[in-house]
């Protein structure tokens, strides 16, 4: 997934350098709301129950979040911004070999991002985001359950355009890696309000 990222960040990063000067880069405080799916998988090794190994499981959920921001504009074409957000997932790992049962499910993430920008056209404009979010797993194990939060390093590209004075419509991918043993990869399409 890092070689997949990677490819993204880097084409976002030369369109946003090859972008021409446009007339009003996104700018102000806003807020919003969002949806998608978030790709759960478990990716160390020592990930184990009584001799099972769970390296590589998977699970996918829905997930909605709120978010909020403010964006500053550097040039006329390109912004930079911060922004936070608190999000619910019912994302969820299982696994059962018969004589053993384990589950990774995801609940509340709160996180911190930064973002830079630059605008396509008069209403669109491609981003790339970097920052730090907390989430809270409930684990399981043979009937067992008990919850941890981990802290993830949050990179993401997105694409967001204008409708109306004060909305817009954005798309966004974003790769969270928890230093413990979990990945996610989430898809998210979500609408804000600027003030």
């Amino acid at each position: 997934m890092n070689t997949k990222f990677a490819v993204i960040a880097s084409a976002s990063f030369l369109a946003l350098a090859a972008t021409p000067a446009m007339a009003e880069p996104f700018s102000g405080p806003y807020i919003g709301i969002e949806a998608g799916l978030d790709s759960y998988e478990v990716q160390a090794g020592d990930v184990f129950a009584d001799g099972d190994h769970y390296d590589g499981l998977s699970g996918n959920g829905v997930v909605g979040a709120l978010f909020a921001g403010y964006d500053l504009p550097v040039s006329p074409s390109t912004f930079v911004g911060i922004e936070t957000k608190a999000a619910l997932s019912a994302a969820e790992i299982t696994a059962d070999t018969g004589t053993d049962a384990f589950s990774a499910s995801a609940k509340e993430t709160f996180g911190a991002t930064a973002r830079m920008g630059a605008m396509l056209n008069d209403n669109t404009g491609l981003y790339a985001r970097a920052g730090w979010e907390n989430t809270r797993f409930k684990l399981a194990a043979d009937g067992v359950s008990e919850s941890d939060r981990d802290d993830a390093l949050v990179l993401g590209a997105g694409l967001e355009t204008r409708f109306g004075d004060a909305t817009s419509f954005r798309v966004e991918y974003t790769y969270a890696d928890y230093s413990d043993f979990i990945k996610n990869n989430s898809v998210r399409a979500g609408v804000a309000y600027r003030f």
